[in-house]
């Protein structure tokens, strides 16, 4: 550190500095260890900044003998550094995308309310006072997972501090959760979901405002995208290139497929057939894409966003939930027949109620959405009742006939699987003795297990397990 050649030196271990930009001393003190802290006394006066010196040097070492950091930081100061380290991560693609939701609650919350306190004075009364604070602005109590994010976020801020040694692992506070306990969002009938995708083919028609107009074109292909591959609204969707969407290739046959840089790590989402129909179209609103077709850009492994609007601005979360929003209150779907709000997020649900209607089980599911099977048992158990209705309503106990093939094909499968494991049966004849392919073709618990224990063991491939788990 540079300063200018005035200095007067107070005691062997602390001296008394001009910077060249300041008419104000500073005090220099030397720690034992041989480290330097380095104070602003915040006057010119020589013996009023020796004074406040001489205090800064005893406090200091008061709490290096409480074994308390040496010197203390604002909070939003400490803020800063852990946001750029976060930005820094996500910049070299190696961060999670949670740091985003990290870096927005540390902004619109955190720092508002601590950004002016001692980083090491952040104490449990302080977190006390600060939820009663965020609560009074949210006009309502926080949820369980919109605290943990905020928890989560003053960790990151948390733990700088005390790789800075600004505060000591004794002075960190306990982070307490007693939000409201999170409820799934609603989701949509398959009548609902047809209503609102068909009153989408004329929404941007009913609006003079341009900007308005292309923002519902967009939005259009949106939900049928959401709908249709899982995908999480939000960061997930709205980040997408168009280099991230590719073909793959599976047995001869070729499927869309959308890598994401998911919640807690990237995946890969198999996108349903009509998709391709969808990103088309949502291709040729993007002035910079109009030329070629699907496949020529797919190839090109493109840099632009997919959700651009025809006016070249990418969509943002805000105007696409203000145009659903505005959507479901003209069609008077706003809220479910279970009292629950419906939002672009829904969509996700949607999509996984649909496909476990279907039979797909949870750990197929569970892949394609970057959830855990937990997760997904917990938020769709309630589903369970409708999704065996056949089984609820008595319905496979009217002919014994509707039952032997259940237990014929558990007894094939059986067969099947001891037959692999001998290597007397080949993964094509496997699939074709399972049925896998026909209209009739049921996945259940046992053939999933069996298929799981073979992917484990080596005897199938990933593409023979997909096949068989997904029909």
């Amino acid at each position: 550190m540079s300063y200018s050649t005035e200095t007067v030196t107070v005691h062997k271990k602390l001296k008394l500095d001009k910077r060249a930009n300041s008419s104000n001393w500073y005090a220099r003190l030397t720690l034992d260890d041989g480290k330097r802290v380095v104070l602003s006394t915040k006057t010119d006066d020589i013996d009023l900044a020796t004074e406040r010196a001489w205090e800064m040097y005893h406090e200091t070492r008061a709490r290096i003998k409480n074994h308390l950091p040496a010197q203390t930081r604002k909070f939003k100061h400490v803020a800063e550094y852990a946001i750029l380290r976060m930005q820094k991560e996500l910049n070299e693609g190696g961060g999670k995308q949670a740091y985003k939701d990290y870096i927005s609650a540390l902004r619109r919350w955190l720092i508002p309310y601590f950004g002016s306190v001692d980083v090491a004075k952040i104490d449990l009364a302080a977190l006390t006072a600060f939820d009663a604070w965020r609560t009074e602005q949210n006009k309502k109590p926080f949820s369980q997972s919109g605290i943990n994010n905020h928890n989560a976020a003053l960790n990151r801020v948390l733990d700088e501090a005390e790789l800075h040694g600004w505060i000591v692992k004794s002075l960190r506070p306990t982070l307490l959760n007693k939000g409201t306990k999170s409820e799934s969002r609603g989701s949509f009938t398959d009548a609902e979901y047809k209503k609102i995708y068909t009153a989408l083919r004329t929404w941007h028609k009913k609006t003079d405002n341009t900007k308005a107009s292309a923002t519902r074109e967009v939005l259009r292909n949106y939900v049928l995208f959401l709908a249709n591959t899982g995908v999480r609204h939000g960061t997930e969707a709205l980040g997408l290139r168009w280099r991230n969407v590719e073909w793959q290739d599976n047995r001869g046959e070729r499927y869309l497929v959308v890598n994401v840089d998911g919640k807690t790590k990237k995946r890969s989402a198999v996108a349903r057939d009509t998709v391709e129909d969808y990103l088309d179209r949502q291709r040729k609103l993007n002035p910079k894409l109009q030329d070629g077709n699907f496949d020529e850009l797919i190839a090109s492994r493109s840099d632009e966003f997919v959700f651009t609007t025809r006016l070249g601005d990418v969509a943002t979360i805000f105007n696409l939930n203000r145009a659903f929003n505005s959507l479901l209150d003209v069609l008077n779907l706003k809220q479910g027949a279970d009292g629950k709000s419906r939002t672009l997020y829904s969509l996700r649900h949607y999509y996984a109620t649909r496909d476990l209607k279907r039979g797909i089980t949870t750990h197929a599911l569970s892949k394609q959405l970057g959830n855990s099977t937990a997760m997904i048992d917990k938020h769709y158990s309630k589903y369970s009742p409708l999704l065996n209705a056949d089984l609820h309503s008595g319905r496979n106990m009217r002919s014994e006939s509707k039952k032997a093939p259940t237990e014929r094909v558990q007894s094939v499968a059986d067969t099947a699987f001891a037959l692999l494991a001998d290597s007397k049966l080949d993964e094509q004849e496997l699939l074709a003795a399972l049925g896998v392919g026909r209209n009739d073709y049921v996945l259940t618990e046992k053939v999933a297990q069996l298929a799981l224990t073979a992917k484990g063991s080596g005897q199938i491939s990933s593409a023979t397990l997909l096949q068989i788990l997904n029909g």
